[in-house]
């Protein structure tokens, strides 16, 4: 005959026994995790490894420069863009990042933009180029070469072949690159055809237009002003020989003037 504790004297027993289980359940599924995590990291080093020696082997790397080709070029040779790479061939086409030549060539080539396609097989570079436009010849002390519309100076040995362009600017420097966009943007729309932008003497603008030489005083906002009052001077100006004109003074837009050379006695 049970006690009256019996009942719970069972149902302690059997707690005991379902807390026993689940504590060993819990360090089988742990040793599971366990042996589960290892297999993880098996796997990851097996699969860089196996990368690795992929890349190693001949079906992955890239040959030499005639596995790039390269468009876009006008001025620029294919072999110069290669240069500027500095890829050292065989090279691991996986190694190779796109974004690190694109920037690799935009600082060591005059172009305005680059993409650089990646093939991994058969390993393969495409690479599209839009170089930079010279928009007037810059000469410097010893040093011929051009600038481009946003004002970056470039030397003419960078190219091959390149025609001059028909404006020329002197006493150009980097530093004035600001300057050189919002003068260059309003000489570009001039219905005047200009020849030579001076910019030797800050405090005087001189240009050589097919009016003849013009004095514009400190380059202001009113220049695009100044430009629409020498247009309207043609018939003025025409009326003279281009060997009589010294220059034509336009520093005061209320009362432009032309300087005529002296008379010889």
């Amino acid at each position: 005959m049970l006690s009256p504790l019996s009942p719970f004297l069972v149902t302690t027993a059997l707690t005991k026994s379902v807390l026993v289980a689940r504590r060993q359940e819990f360090r089988r599924k742990r040793w599971l995790w366990r042996l589960l995590g290892l297999w993880r990291v098996v796997l990851a080093a097996g699969l860089a490894g196996g990368l690795v020696w992929l890349a190693e082997k001949p079906f992955w790397q890239l040959p030499g420069p005639l596995a790039v080709s390269v468009r876009g070029n006008l001025h620029l040779s294919t072999e110069q863009i290669n240069r500027a790479l500095d890829l050292r061939y065989p090279q691991s086409i996986l190694a190779i990042t796109p974004d690190q030549l694109e920037a690799r060539l935009l600082a060591a080539l005059p172009l305005e933009s680059v993409q650089v396609t990646r093939q991994v097989w058969p390993p393969s570079l495409a690479i599209e180029v839009r170089e930079c436009e010279p928009v007037a010849a810059a000469p410097l002390p010893g040093r011929p070469g051009v600038v481009d519309r946003a004002g970056r100076w470039i030397g003419l040995q960078q190219y091959r072949g390149l025609p001059l362009p028909k404006l020329t600017v002197w006493g150009y420097a980097q530093s004035r690159s600001e300057l050189w966009q919002a003068l260059y943007e309003q000489v570009s729309r001039s219905p005047i055809r200009i020849q030579v932008i001076d910019l030797r003497d800050s405090s005087n603008l001189i240009l050589r237009t097919e009016l003849g030489q013009v004095h514009f005083g400190s380059f202001s906002p009113q220049f695009e002003s100044q430009l629409r009052r020498l247009d309207q001077l043609r018939e003025v100006v025409r009326r003279y020989q281009k060997s009589e004109i010294a220059f034509i003074d336009l520093r005061s837009l209320e009362l432009p003037t032309l300087r005529l050379k002296a008379a010889l006695p």
